[in-house]
Parts: C-alpha cells; sequence; structure tokens
C-alpha cells in the first residue's frame, strides 16, 4: 500500500513542477545573418517578428549541393543586471551529429526539440540540395527552461562550416525579462 502512496506523491509533485508557471520570458531583439556563402546556399534567410509578448523566428534554407559535411561553432554569452558578461558555452562540434541525438547540455536539447517541433522537414544529414528545409513560427517555450532563470541579457554567435569553409553566422541578441514586464514592450 505505501508504494502506491508514494508513487501518487511523486506522480503529484512531477505534476506541479512541469505545468508550474514560469515568471519570465525570452525575448529575441535582433537576429542578423552574415557570410553567407552562395556557393553552398541558394537561400538562407531568417525573419523576427514578435506577436502577444512573444518572440517568434522563420527560417529558410536551400542549398545548392549535397550537404554532409557541417560543422557548427556556438557561443552563448549572458549579462545579468548589473554583472559582468558569463560566458554559458562556446565549442565547436559536428552539426550532423547534433541533428540526431540527445544532448547532455539543456539549452541545446531545447533548440534541437524546437527545431523538430517547428519545421517542416526533418532537419539531419545528408542536406539534399534543392529542397527547402523551413522552420515557421519558432518561439522558446518557457516551460521548457528551469522554473528559475535570472534576468538578463543574452548574445548568441552560430557559425556553419561546410566542407571546412565558413558558409553562414548568425549573430541572436536578446533578453529575458519578468513576465509581468513584458505588457510593456
Amino acid at each position: 500500500m505505501s508504494f502506491w502512496i508514494r508513487w501518487i506523491c511523486w506522480f503529484l509533485i512531477f505534476q506541479f513542477v512541469v505545468t508550474e508557471e514560469r515568471n519570465f520570458r525570452v525575448i529575441f531583439d535582433n537576429i542578423s545573418l552574415s557570410n553567407v556563402d552562395p556557393e553552398v546556399f541558394e537561400k538562407f534567410d531568417c525573419e523576427l517578428y514578435q506577436i502577444n509578448n512573444r518572440s517568434y523566428v522563420d527560417s529558410s534554407h536551400i542549398f545548392r549541393e549535397t550537404v554532409t559535411d557541417l560543422r557548427v561553432h556556438a557561443a552563448l554569452d549572458f549579462w545579468k543586471t548589473k554583472s559582468p558578461k558569463m560566458t554559458l558555452y562556446d565549442l565547436e562540434f559536428d552539426g550532423c551529429h547534433f541533428l540526431q541525438n540527445v544532448h547532455k547540455n539543456r539549452l541545446f536539447n531545447i533548440y534541437a526539440k524546437n527545431l523538430r517541433e517547428y519545421s517542416n522537414i526533418s532537419f539531419k544529414c545528408p542536406f539534399q540540395a534543392n529542397v527547402l528545409y523551413a522552420v515557421k513560427n519558432m518561439t522558446m517555450n518557457e516551460k521548457d527552461f528551469p522554473s528559475f532563470v535570472p534576468l538578463g541579457k543574452f548574445r548568441s554567435l552560430i557559425e556553419y562550416t561546410v566542407n571546412q569553409k565558413l558558409s553562414a553566422r548568425a549573430f541572436i541578441n536578446g533578453k529575458i525579462i519578468s513576465y509581468s514586464s513584458t505588457t510593456s514592450f
């Protein structure tokens, strides 16, 4: 009998943690692309828009040739209010491996989950030539994050290297704000 009582208690605790409302919002202020290689990409666009105090991203990629070798350099810096910059990560990895595997880094898992959820086609290697890889209405769901996230600003850099040549660079600037302050932005 005590087994079932413990099981029910754990279930109720887990339900409370999963459904707890977050008191913050992840807002993207700016996304910019540079160094897009026209030999690699026929199209590489990204659009950011805000609706109802939430940031959304649409992105589309069309490769000119099949891509089997994709390396990624990703960095994320964070500034809490009145604090120095903290580098949360700065690393290089195999992009193909990243797209097909679960990650120990929770932020990477959130990003990979969102790619799967909001994309029109499976993002996996090899990337086929002349195929539209699109992400539509991608947003950051705060419930994917821990219940406490410090408020502050962030900057992310993502560089894509195809066949050992820099092929695109994306800069993302944003902030984590109090949920109560979303009504004023």
